[in-house]
């Protein structure tokens, strides 16, 4: 299925959405996206006083880049072949970093029990949702990865999101969270 995927893509790739494609893999490469980013979720944590949920949210997503790190040599599957590709990406394609990364991230914060409106909540998962679902979209269309690349990172990053969003935690009183 991942060959005839990519083979659908390359046959199918329009100049625009090449573009789009391209400044998202720029984008999701540098350093200064994620240090504003990061920056961002600071002062959002400051001004909700979120700060007791940090930490997991962090975790999760330090634990999934250290899995991938861990996961990707072991696998160790080949990116698509250059006529496949518009994007040549080195090291091992499985899992997707990327897509365990957004996957995890997006995990975390929508299993944060902070939520006091039901529609910020909404709204946060449908961008959320739809910023894994674009992201892993260009990795594919440039053909950074193989379709299943993507998913294995989805799974893999959310899960471990979940669990340790959904792990207890011990409070003074000795009680369960």
């Amino acid at each position: 299925m991942d060959v005839e995927v990519a083979q659908w893509v390359a046959e199918h790739r329009v100049a625009t959405v090449t573009v789009i494609c391209r400044r998202l893999e720029d984008l999701g490469t540098s350093v200064t996206f994620f240090l504003v980013v990061g920056i961002i979720c600071l002062v959002v944590a400051t001004w909700l006083r979120l700060w007791r949920y940090v930490p997991r949210a962090l975790l999760a997503v330090i634990l999934s880049v250290l899995a991938c790190g861990q996961l990707k040599p072991r696998i160790d599957r080949p990116r698509p072949a250059a006529d496949l590709a518009l994007s040549m990406l080195s090291g091992p394609a499985m899992p997707s970093s990327h897509a365990m990364f957004t996957a995890s991230a997006v995990t975390a914060v929508l299993l944060a029990p902070m939520w006091t409106s039901q529609q910020l909540h909404r709204l946060v998962m449908i961008v959320g949702i739809t910023g894994c679902l674009i992201s892993g979209a260009a990795m594919i269309y440039l053909g950074g990865h193989w379709l299943t690349d993507v998913l294995v990172g989805w799974l893999l990053g959310a899960g471990i999101a979940a669990a340790v969003m959904k792990v207890p935690t011990r409070r003074l009183s000795g009680r369960f969270v």
